[in-house]
């Protein structure tokens, strides 16, 4: 499945002229628009929205020629992707700039979206991002097939100690490298359920970065952006998966140590 860009602007053209022009928007008002309403996306919550994640940008990787930028901006009511080509406007998304943008509120798969922006502007650089929150798969899957929660939309968010499997029953663990050129469908699991980890690398060059990588075995951090469509529950899309790492054999020699100097100590 690739995010079709063109298809997205020339919807969105043919109804800007009956489409309201919201000034001075947050987060949180951008969320109860209608899809296709114009926004201005800016200091409205007291200060300008900051980059907290570049999870695309134009280029080749992959076997794919990517387009777009898509990067999540933040402020203090809630966060949203930005997803659009950006020509012409000279501006280069980094994580910590604070920004203000206009273009036309275009959720996909329950991803709250600026497209076909129109015009973004730099304030400042270097702005400190906030660390995505740490949820388990029972919490970021408990909407259901209904409404992500706008706490969780839009946003990094992170699976701590999960295992990864290739079928949605997570009985075959992950092994192997991450196809190429290719979107891919992993299971992950912890103690709480399981959910599907969509590697989406057709739209994201993020995810493109991981074909023929080896995909991760044993317990794995995976932080992400979560998006859910028709009778699915939410799914991850991961911008970073990183492998926890095993207790050091001079870690164990340690806590052996200690364990018979506190045996010790009781027999005493």
């Amino acid at each position: 499945m690739k995010r079709n860009y063109l298809l997205t602007s020339l919807i969105a053209s043919t109804v800007v002229l009956f489409a309201s022009n919201a000034l001075a928007d947050t987060a949180a008002t951008i969320f109860g628009y209608p899809a296709t309403t114009l926004v201005t996306y800016d200091n409205a919550s007291g200060a300008y929205p900051v980059v907290s994640a570049v999870l695309s940008q134009p280029g080749l990787g992959d076997g794919y020629t990517y387009t777009t930028y898509s990067f999540l901006a933040q402020d203090s009511t809630g966060s949203l992707d930005v997803f659009s080509p950006l020509t012409g406007l000279g501006y280069t998304p980094t994580a910590g700039d604070a920004i203000n943008v206009s273009g036309t509120y275009s959720p996909y798969h329950q991803i709250p979206e600026i497209a076909t922006v129109t015009s973004i502007g730099l304030h400042t650089t270097g702005n400190g991002v906030s660390s995505p929150g740490v949820f388990t798969i029972q919490q970021l899957t408990n909407s259901g097939t209904g409404a992500i929660p706008q706490s969780l939309a839009g946003q990094l968010v992170t699976l701590d100690n999960v295992s990864l499997y290739t079928d949605a029953a997570a009985t075959i663990p992950v092994s192997g490298n991450f196809a190429v050129h290719a979107n891919v469908a992993l299971y992950a699991k912890d103690g709480t359920g399981i959910m599907e980890i969509y590697d989406w690398a057709s739209s994201y060059s993020t995810c493109g970065a991981l074909g023929g990588t080896p995909e991760p075995t044993g317990l794995v951090n995976i932080t992400g952006f979560l998006s859910q469509s028709s009778t699915f529950p939410p799914e991850m899309t991961p911008f970073l998966i990183t492998s926890v790492p095993e207790p050091s054999t001079l870690a164990l020699s340690a806590l052996g140590g200690l364990a018979l100097l506190l045996k010790f100590r009781r027999q005493k």
